[in-house]
């Protein structure tokens, strides 16, 4: 029933905008490098939780960035009143930025947040931080308000759905899993060495690690492994100290098939 009336709000030219329902702001414009907007899924009544989600239109050749945006950029924030907003991030694309390694996305990005239906009151009020880079790096500020009428009915469901199913599963998926980490060679030239597998071949996976701020790691090496659903990979460890040893600490992980399932784990280094 909701698909037939969504159908025939959008035949008869009757925009979620247009205030029938509040289900999106209006997009802001910066710079003519990106626009910006909060759009919302429909309002389950009897949840606890209000879906929305901060969508970006980048002009081609501008990035924003992932929560661990690698050697330059700024990762996107959401904040709803005084308190930063946990972000749904999906699986971000590796890019080249003036030599460095950065993580982001380009064209277009849509990333989802939950906030508290005890948090809306006659508006809400969102901020949103973030920076864009193609020949320079740019930050930006977007303030956003919405309506507290959310609506029970969202045209945006399907591409906040679509987004939803690119953020790592916390759970077991498509049989990815992290065997074994360990850190190799001596302080100040140390390597990570992670061995996965899957249920599907991994010729075309792709892991990224997060450090703590204090090190990061470089683009990794993969060695398949048998059949090739096992496969090894290698990161160099990069630090200004360098004498650092990472041995033992946490290291956060995306492990990433060919058929873009992905998971996120987070895992003590080996002694």
């Amino acid at each position: 029933m909701r698909v037939i009336f969504t159908m025939l709000l959008l035949l008869s030219g009757i925009g979620i905008s247009d205030g029938i329902y509040a289900s999106n702001t209006e997009w802001q414009q910066h710079q003519d490098m990106l626009r910006t907007r909060i759009i919302a899924a429909s309002n389950v009544s009897d949840s606890d939780k209000v879906l929305l989600a901060w969508e970006a239109d980048l002009e081609p050749g501008w990035k924003t960035y992932w929560r661990s945006p690698g050697e330059a950029g700024l990762p996107v924030r959401i904040k709803v009143g005084d308190q930063e907003q946990e972000l749904q991030y999906p699986v971000p694309e590796r890019f080249e930025l003036f030599g460095l390694v950065t993580y982001g996305y380009k064209n277009r990005v849509v990333l989802p947040f939950y906030v508290d239906r005890s948090d809306i009151g006659n508006s809400l009020n969102i901020e949103a931080t973030f920076m864009v880079c193609k020949d320079i790096c740019i930050p930006f500020d977007g303030h956003y308000e919405l309506d507290k009428e959310i609506s029970s009915l969202s045209i945006h469901d399907g591409r906040i759905n679509d987004w939803m199913e690119r953020v790592p599963s916390k759970a077991e998926k498509a049989g990815l899993k992290i065997n074994n980490v360990r850190i190799t060679g001596k302080k100040g030239h140390q390597r990570l060495v992670v061995d996965v597998e899957a249920d599907t071949a991994l010729s075309k996976a792709n892991i990224l690690a997060e450090g703590d701020g204090a090190f990061e790691f470089g683009t990794p090496s993969i060695r398949l492994i048998g059949n090739g659903t096992e496969a090894r990979f290698v990161l160099p460890v990069m630090t200004m100290d360098k004498n650092l040893d990472i041995k033992g600490k946490r290291v956060r992980f995306t492990l990433i098939d060919s058929k873009g399932n992905a998971i996120d784990r987070t895992i003590d280094t080996s002694l």
